[in-house]
């Protein structure tokens, strides 16, 4: 787990570390957000879905935001995020630390007001489930340790002198299972309220 965490730091340091000043800029991001799953279980070889087994909760991220501009008005998108998810139900309360890589095409429009433009972005994320606890037991080996997402997300832009000011709504799509066990599937979703400075 480490060394995939290790690896893929080294491969945003090698391509950040190649663009040009005039190209690139870094942020901090925090972000609110609203945790639910699609559950399904087993049966008769089929997956089927389980309503209840659905589950759902408020979580917290925050972290470094990254754009590499490569036209006008176009960025590649990357960062990387420490994400703490709760999924409670009548069945069991759920917390799981994430750590998101995402590689996100961006496009911002001109200014439609003074200092303020529209932005929207789509693509994917990486997910490294880190740690897992089921009330107060540890359940890491019960997680499967990577996952991927597909991110659509839009806001606005605001421009304050010394740096930006960003505001959005993105939806996070997860398209693997979160849990290692077979007999059920447990794909995690969580739309984010996304708040970004970037330094000039």
């Amino acid at each position: 787990m480490k060394k995939k965490l290790f690896l893929a730091a080294i491969i945003m340091g090698f391509f950040f570390g190649t663009t040009h000043a005039q190209d690139f800029r870094i942020g901090l991001s925090l972000a609110p957000t609203i945790n639910f799953n699609k559950s399904m279980v087993k049966v008769d070889g089929k997956y089927v879905i389980a309503d209840s087994l659905r589950s759902g909760g408020l979580g917290f991220k925050g972290g470094l935001w990254a754009d590499y501009g490569f036209a006008a008005n176009y960025y590649l998108h990357s960062g990387i995020l420490i994400h703490q998810r709760n999924f409670k139900s009548d069945y069991s309360d759920l917390k799981i630390t994430t750590v998101e890589i995402p590689l996100a095409l961006k496009m911002r429009t001109n200014e439609v007001a003074d200092n303020i433009r529209i932005l929207g972005f789509f693509g994917a994320t990486l997910d490294f489930n880190v740690s897992a606890k089921a009330g107060n037991v540890i359940v890491n080996d019960q997680i499967n340790k990577l996952g991927t997402s597909l991110i659509f997300g839009a806001g606005a832009e605001y421009n304050v002198g010394f740096g930006n000011i960003n505001l959005g709504l993105s939806y996070h799509l997860g398209m693997t299972d979160v849990m290692s066990a077979k007999e059920f599937r447990t794909i995690p979703r969580h739309l984010s309220i996304d708040l970004a400075f970037y330094f000039n």
